[in-house]
């Protein structure tokens, strides 16, 4: 993206699955191999769907098998289970199956991978200043992923490859379905901050299941959740007509002023979103029989790749690369090395 573009393994093509004996064979002497290594936990390995696995494993014996080798950067995760480090693409294998649909596309997935790869280095060079070294995360679902050939490939076959923005690791989103459109990072984060958060048109998102949502509350329920979250106490008269939301141009809500109190307060849409229990901020309120309506369009905050619609672009035809170049104008992608 943008000017320079480092793809020493972009361009490999994905196998025909072949023998599924054959790669079960291959396969658990790369778990064997696994195993033994005391960083590994067995149980990311142990969910592998056999059944759905197929194909080759060349891109996993020449890229992870060697990362497990001499990777130089490693995710030390934090559970009430203890302590446990391993390197960054066995962590992603389980992180990417977890994060996405796994049944998507390759090229979506591939998208992906970049995704993850990326806020990680970007939490790494966050912390230190550097791109090596270890990054410390609490994920307890780690070991939870469901593997299938296209994860395996997704990580492989991108291995070390990252988004950058003024030559360090970018800061990135992604979520699950647009309500037909990204958000401007102008109009969420401020004029000139990450200006590669550009709104794009996501024209299918509307096929997603659970495109649409509604849901409905009590009055006192919708009260409730604004005093518990907000620390403050609403009179008996206050109505929908107390309440104005500020929307940004793609529908997304950007806050709610509630005005039932001496001085104005101000919640963000994404807190309104959590304390309402609603699957994406572009929302509208309606009140009907003192019951309170939420129209939902979308699922997630709306920042960055919408999944439904890289998964969509892939049937299309397109690659990962061009995936998110629509998302991310302006970013490049840098293969570690």
């Amino acid at each position: 993206m943008g000017q320079r573009v480092y793809e020493s393994i972009l361009n490999q093509k994905r196998t025909v699955p072949g023998n599924n004996r054959l790669f079960a064979k291959i396969l658990g002497t790369v778990l064997l191999f696994l195993f033994l290594l005391p960083y590994i936990i067995t149980s990311l390995f142990g969910n592998v769907n056999h059944s759905t696995i197929g194909g080759t494993l060349n891109l996993l014996l020449n890229g992870l098998e060697k990362d497990l080798a001499d990777s130089s950067i490693y995710i030390e995760n934090t559970t009430t289970a203890g302590r446990e480090r391993l390197p960054l693409e066995i962590y992603l294998l389980d992180k990417l199956s977890r994060s996405i649909n796994p049944d998507y596309q390759l090229e979506a997935l591939k998208a992906q991978a970049i995704l993850l790869r990326t806020a990680l280095m970007e939490e790494l060079w966050e912390n230190s200043g550097n791109i090596r070294g270890t990054v410390r995360i609490n994920d307890h679902e780690y070991g939870q992923g469901l593997l299938n050939e296209d994860i395996v490939i997704a990580i492989a076959s991108t291995r070390g490859v990252f988004l950058t923005y003024d030559d360090k690791p970018a800061k990135v989103a992604y979520f699950a379905v647009s309500n037909g459109r990204t958000r401007d990072g102008s109009e969420a984060f401020g004029q000139g901050v990450l200006p590669y958060f550009k709104a794009v048109d996501c024209n299918r998102d509307f096929l997603a299941e659970n495109f649409t949502s509604q849901k409905t509350m009590t009055k006192n329920e919708f009260t409730a959740a604004i005093e518990s979250h907000a620390l403050i106490s609403l009179t008996n008269d206050f109505s929908l007509d107390d309440i104005s939301i500020n929307r940004d141009l793609s529908g997304y809500v950007i806050d709610v002023t509630i005005n039932n109190q001496t001085e104005a307060v101000v919640l963000s849409g994404e807190e309104c979103r959590q304390i309402w229990g609603l699957s994406s901020s572009s929302f509208s309120i309606d009140e009907n029989r003192n019951r309170i309506v939420f129209s939902v369009r979308g699922i997630g905050h709306g920042l960055g790749m919408s999944q439904f619609a890289a998964n969509e672009m892939a049937k299309n035809g397109n690659d990962y690369i061009s995936i998110l170049e629509y998302f991310f104008s302006g970013l490049m992608l840098t293969k570690f090395e």
